[in-house]
């Protein structure tokens, strides 16, 4: 494979996630020479308790960082596509975008509209497996967070994903993107087969938005942890084409 020098990969997280979930693909692409950074999401922090930011702030952090870079693939995990799709639309450093089991939204579509009538015993159940704070913050219920981010990894990895995760605003789930990227800029959707979080049956719609679909057809919601040489070849193979 053959990389690019000019070409910088910033790296969105999903919900309740933060940067460490993109530790594995950084390593493989690293070994590339791809050069790449992660965005933390301010929705996903707290300030006093309280969250630090909603999805608009998300998307202007992906934004700022964005601001620092002339030719950029933005890849995004899950929630972080919405806030993609708002941060990267009219930037001109941006090539490509990548969506991985990603939500890319269209104006007046938010994270909770995506929810799934009559959802399967494993499948998310935003009321049921969600909790929230009256600080604004909401979270997963952890004894649900391997079933529905880590299905089909090892016991010890889900757990210690799980270990990982934090609260973030609950202001997120109505908030919908104020620009569209995706209409101006290429892209491709990574489908995971077997995911119980941004479940399949949803993807196969959002997909429809992109230029090009791979599927990984036996992956979890998190192929960054649970296949991260595949998620990099994928990056790596658009960072190859520019």
């Amino acid at each position: 494979m053959t990389s690019n020098d000019n070409t910088t990969v910033v790296l969105v997280h999903g919900a309740w996630h933060s940067p460490w979930c993109w530790n594995p693909v950084v390593a493989e692409l690293d070994q590339y020479g791809i050069h790449s950074v992660t965005v933390d999401l301010p929705s996903c922090r707290t300030v006093d308790g309280a969250p630090a930011g909603d999805m608009h702030a998300d998307a202007a952090e992906i934004r700022n960082t964005l601001d620092r870079y002339e030719d950029v693939v933005l890849v995004a995990h899950s929630y972080g596509g919405i806030p993609a799709t708002e941060g990267a639309a009219g930037h001109p450093a941006v090539r490509h975008l990548v969506y991985v089991a990603a939500y890319n939204a269209d104006e007046g579509e938010s994270l909770g509209g995506y929810a799934v009538p009559n959802p399967g015993p494993d499948v998310l159940n935003p009321p049921a497996d969600l909790t929230m704070g009256e600080n604004g913050m909401m979270g997963v219920r952890t004894d649900r967070a391997a079933t529905l981010f880590y299905n089909g990894m090892p016991a010890d990895a889900a757990e210690a994903a799980v270990a990982q995760l934090r609260p973030m605003s609950a202001a997120v789930l109505s908030q919908t993107p104020t620009a569209v990227a995706w209409r101006d800029i290429p892209s491709t959707y990574v489908l995971t087969g077997q995911d119980n979080a941004t479940p399949t049956v949803v993807q196969r719609e959002l997909c429809k938005r992109a230029g090009a679909v791979i599927e990984l057809g036996d992956s979890c919601h998190s192929p960054m942890l649970a296949a991260p040489k595949r998620v990099a070849d994928i990056i790596g193979s658009v960072v190859a084409a520019r």
